[in-house]
C-alpha cells in the first residue's frame, strides 16, 4: 500500500505545527515490511500464524547554516503504523 497525497498532506500539517522549520519541505516516503521474530514465537510456543506488518517513514530534510558558517543537515523522521498514524518522531540535533 502506498500512501496517498492527502495522508502526506495531513502529516505535513502536523509536522509544520510542531516543527515550523520543516513547514514547506516535501518528505521522502519509504515503506518497510516488518515480520515477527521467529525466536519469540518459539519461546512463547505460539501457534499464531506469522503476519507481516507495514510501517511507513517520512523523511523531512533541510540544510541550515550555523553561526560558524558550517553547513548542517537537519533531519526529521516520522514513522507511521499500518493505519497511517504517527508512532514515532525523531529529530536530528
Amino acid at each position: 500500500m502506498l500512501i496517498d497525497r492527502r495522508h502526506i498532506d495531513r502529516i505535513k500539517k502536523k509536522v509544520a505545527e510542531e516543527y515550523p522549520e520543516f513547514k514547506d519541505i516535501e518528505p521522502e516516503v519509504s515503506e518497510k515490511d516488518i515480520k515477527p521474530q521467529s525466536s519469540v514465537y518459539e519461546k512463547l510456543d505460539l501457534g499464531v500464524p506469522k503476519q507481516f506488518k507495514s510501517i511507513y517513514r517520512l523523511k523531512f530534510e533541510r540544510v541550515v547554516i550555523t553561526a560558524d558558517k558550517i553547513r548542517m543537515d537537519r533531519i526529521l523522521l516520522v514513522t507511521l503504523d499500518e493505519n497511517l498514524e504517527i508512532i514515532k518522531i525523531v529529530e536530528s540535533r
